[in-house]
């Protein structure tokens, strides 16, 4: 299976080559990029009020206020400090860089810039990682609406962080692909005993949300991480982050994929079957008929 990339590639792309521009002395040009991603999230690359020397990358996210209530901002200052300026209008983090000031060692700059959507989500991870190592319960359950119609809870308690994702199916044959893969998801544990535990429930939510807004329906489906203190120490906590906060998409990506390889691989077999029918149609039969002088004809 693929692993989503947790970076931005097309803002990494952009600003690595108008750093090494920079560099070279190029002349500057300008740009105006919009960018859509998960979830959602729409970034913005351009020019600060028409100068080109200064790039700005702008992210919006519908769910940011909520992220916020969980120290967005202070996370966000910590990882880029000096190159956040005011948001531009209509998003909600802006990153500003300066063409003309520009370290040699730049690399670390631009993955910082790919990984913005990545570390707006983190907030609310680490705060409850927290939580749990320092065996605090009884704290509020974290509620982010990261899409339109589906949730994300997190909540901590002692010994374990529990993670919720609740998902829509849009289609039936969705659900059952989606078992497959929880399944697949179970069994892992099998082969790897340090894997977090993983749980799916359809049409109803689980018990740690009973009694809650949670939503039900045939196509609603619910699905739990348990993460335990080897998950959520503080050596193991950004690759935990890197890999769960992409999970609905890896999911739903990998659904379609799936659907894509059954119907190529019909229509593969349907293109067999015709081929074997055709091969087996009967030849007509020609009949020779004769004249009155004896010579013979096949009639048309």
């Amino acid at each position: 299976m693929i692993l989503l990339e947790i970076n931005n590639r097309i803002i990494e792309d952009i600003l690595r080559l108008k750093f090494k521009n920079g560099l070279a002395g190029g002349k500057p040009e300008s740009v105006d990029v919009t960018i859509a991603d998960f979830d959602g999230v729409l970034f913005h690359i351009s020019n600060l009020n028409g100068d080109k020397t200064k790039i700005r990358v702008s992210i919006s996210l519908k769910f940011y206020r909520q992220l916020q209530e969980h120290g967005a901002d202070e996370l966000l200052r910590r990882e880029y400090g000096a190159l956040l300026t005011t948001p531009e209008e209509g998003y909600n983090v802006t990153l500003l860089f300066d063409l003309e000031n520009i370290p040699p060692a730049y690399d670390d700059l631009i993955l910082k810039a790919g990984l913005l959507k990545r570390n707006c989500f983190a907030s609310v991870f680490e705060k409850y990682f927290e939580f749990q190592e320092r065996g605090e319960e009884g704290h509020k359950r974290a509620v982010i609406h990261y899409r339109d119609d589906e949730t994300l809870y997190v909540e901590a308690k002692s010994d374990r962080v529990t993670v919720v994702f609740s998902t829509i199916f849009k289609d039936e044959d969705d659900v059952v692909i989606g078992k497959v893969f929880m399944q697949e998801f179970k069994e892992g544990r099998k082969a790897s005993h340090t894997a977090p535990q993983v749980l799916f429930s359809h049409k109803e939510p689980p018990m740690e949300l009973a009694n809650t807004d949670a939503r039900t329906g045939d196509n609603i489906g619910y699905i739990t991480f348990v993460l335990f203190p080897r998950h959520t120490n503080k050596q193991a906590r950004d690759n935990t982050i890197n890999l769960i906060h992409t999970f609905r998409d890896y999911l739903h990506y990998h659904i379609k994929c799936s659907k894509a390889y059954i119907h190529s691989r019909m229509r593969a077999k349907t293109s067999d079957f015709l081929k074997v029918l055709n091969r087996a149609r009967p030849e007509p039969k020609t009949v020779e008929k004769k004249t009155i002088t004896g010579r013979t004809f096949v009639r048309s």
